[in-house]
Order: C-alpha cells, then sequence, then structure tokens
C-alpha cells in the first residue's frame, strides 16, 4: 500500500479529477427532471462510467509523464549461464 510518500504529481491530479468529475456527475444526475425509485441505481453506474473515461483521458492527455516515469526505472536483464563444468 503506497504512503504518502509515494504520492506523485499524477497521483494527485488524478484524485483531483475524479474527485471534480465525480462532484459533478452526481450534481447532472440530480438535475434530471425525474424522480428515481432509487438514486443509487442510477449514481453508482454513472460515476463508474464517468470514473473510467476519466482515467482514460487523462492518460491520453498526460501520456508523456507516464512514458518517461516507465523509462526512469532500470531494466534487470537475466544473468547468462557460464558454460563451466565438463563439455
Amino acid at each position: 500500500m503506497p504512503g504518502i510518500s509515494q504520492l506523485n504529481s499524477g497521483t494527485i491530479r488524478r484524485l483531483v479529477i475524479t474527485l471534480v468529475t465525480g462532484y459533478l456527475t452526481i450534481f447532472g444526475v440530480r438535475q434530471i427532471p425525474f424522480e428515481f425509485d432509487n438514486e443509487w441505481l442510477v449514481l453508482v453506474p454513472a460515476l463508474i462510467l464517468v470514473y473510467a473515461l476519466t482515467v482514460w483521458v487523462e492518460g491520453k492527455i498526460f501520456k508523456e509523464e507516464s512514458v518517461a516515469a516507465s523509462v526512469s526505472k532500470p531494466v534487470k536483464k537475466k544473468a547468462e549461464q557460464s558454460t563451466k563444468g565438463f563439455m
């Protein structure tokens, strides 16, 4: 589980965007001129859809940051077996 020290700008940006779009989704669903028997049956799928779209769009817009983060990690190469012994 990541701690507070592992929050980078991408994580904070995604959290803020998710909170804003979630709030706008709830506000938008409540503005529909129709009374639902159970509002949560509309809100939960709408929030899931908006979250998925938000993550997808955020990945398309801020692609260069995620690519730079993956490039900076060192790649471990598999050690080759030496040919020692009776051959």
